[in-house]
């Protein structure tokens, strides 16, 4: 009873367990907006969008060059009375992805003829691949806004804004198509029918307008925790300042998200979009374990940053309760999903079955890489990026081998065992380095990185 009075108590496990809460919701309807995806489209027309959506998420990624690790860094570092000066970081921030995005827009609009054939096989229309340029603004705007959240300890908001805000746009325009035709066709629609008349070119752009939609809503929600004041400190951060400092932090930003998008651009390059929607399913599933993680990083990061400021003898008890936190849960996470592995791949349809052992090989990968999560934390708050930097480097080249190697030879099977290698590589490294630089040791000192 005591120990449930405890549990109750703890600001930490209260926490996660409402970021986990927001972020299966967000899982919850991202699966759906896939599910939709899959039983309205046949694999080919499937593989077309998810490959849409992963270009969309990885391109976006790289334009943040970082900025949304520093956002979270500099925000949750600022003393909770000092609304201005979060709300000029985030300000300034908007200013820089502008101009980053309209450059990875033009070098999106120049290159997609050459994506169009090397991933997509030609079946999409050249117009709508240039057209999904746009988004990467918008998407821009929603994970900076969920990860200002993120630094402001807002972690239930953080995540919906980030995998919700999208979803339900994208359903909600589905929904409004379907009426659409089922006004249309009123006298005569069946489900069935209905299914056959949807347009594969619509719902494509469909989820262009969606991120539009999300990013725009995104700004809405950051509103009430900005000071609208004029900031008064005499070095403001601006643009250039932003971009220096998220530099070092952009590899950590990419490597996570790079290791798995060169999974699925290998499927796509060596094999047919098909296959791409059959990795994409198991991959979506196994992320399931990754929005937990996702969770606990958004509670328990700023946390931890707070703790090295401003208590820092209490920093080596917090760390290794977070690690165990981070462990149990994603153990526990696992082995459900393991049992349910078939049951899971089913929903989305029956031919989806066949990517049963590429799942079961990533969920194992998944929870190998979510046991360094803290330990890589670290890194960042005793200022030794260039460490994590280049163990994630290495990793990001392992992977890149690994799938040349296997995607052609086993399929998507390849891919997830390249997943399981290359994570297995990251863990085992990070923790060593950690032990290595004794990044606990309360005499350590920070450096610039």
């Amino acid at each position: 009873m005591n120990l449930f009075q405890k549990a109750l108590n703890n600001p930490l496990l209260i926490s996660s367990f409402f970021s986990i809460i927001a972020r299966f919701t967000g899982v919850a309807l991202n699966f759906t907006a896939s599910i939709v995806i899959t039983r309205m489209l046949n694999m080919s027309e499937a593989g077309v969008i998810f490959m849409l959506m992963l270009f969309v998420t990885g391109v976006s990624l790289i334009s943040r060059i970082g900025v949304d690790q520093l956002i979270v860094k500099s925000v949750a570092s600022i003393h909770d009375n000092d609304a201005d000066q979060r709300t000029d970081i985030l300000i300034n921030s908007y200013k820089l992805l502008a101009i980053t995005s309209f450059i990875f827009i033009l070098i999106w609009f120049v290159a997609s003829p050459w994506i169009r054939d090397a991933f997509f096989h030609n079946e999409i229309a050249l117009n709508d691949l240039r057209l999904a340029g746009i988004s990467l603004l918008f998407f821009n705007l929603i994970t900076t806004n969920s990860f200002y959240l993120k630094g402001l300890k807002r972690s239930s908001s953080s995540v919906l804004v980030q995998n919700a805000l999208p979803a339900i746009s994208y359903l909600s325009l589905i929904a409004l198509y379907l009426i659409y035709l089922i006004f249309v066709y009123l006298d005569s629609w069946t489900l069935e029918t209905l299914i056959k008349r949807v347009d594969s070119h619509i719902v494509l752009n469909l989820y262009i307008l969606s991120i539009l939609i999300a990013g725009t809503l995104s700004i809405f929600v950051v509103l009430p925790y900005l000071s609208l004041k004029k900031y008064q400190a005499t070095h403001p951060p601006s643009p250039l300042t932003i971009f220096k400092d998220s530099i070092p932090l952009a590899p950590i930003s990419y490597s996570a998200f790079l290791m798995l998008w060169v999974d699925t651009l290998m499927v796509g390059y060596f094999l047919q979009t098909e296959q791409v929607a059959l990795y994409n399913v198991a991959a979506k599933i196994s992320f399931i374990s990754l929005f937990f993680l996702g969770a606990l990083d958004a509670t328990i990061y700023p946390r931890l940053l707070s703790t090295f400021h401003h208590s820092r003898e209490k920093l080596p008890s917090f760390f290794w309760q977070s690690t165990a936190l981070v462990i149990a849960t994603l153990l526990v996470v696992t082995l459900l999903m393991l049992v349910s592995a078939y049951w899971l791949l089913l929903v989305f349809g029956d031919q989806y079955v066949n990517a049963q052992i590429t799942l079961i090989i990533l969920l194992f990968a998944q929870f190998l890489r979510a046991t360094s999560l803290t330990f890589s934390f670290m890194f960042i708050i005793r200022d030794k990026v260039r460490y994590l930097n280049a163990v994630l480097v290495l990793a990001l080249a392992v992977d890149l081998i690994c799938n040349i190697l296997l995607v052609p030879r086993y399929g998507i099977e390849g891919a997830a065992i390249a997943t399981l290698i290359t994570n297995v590589f990251l863990s085992i490294t990070i923790v060593i380095l950690f032990l290595y630089q004794k990044l606990l040791s309360p005499t350590e000192q920070t450096e610039v990185a």
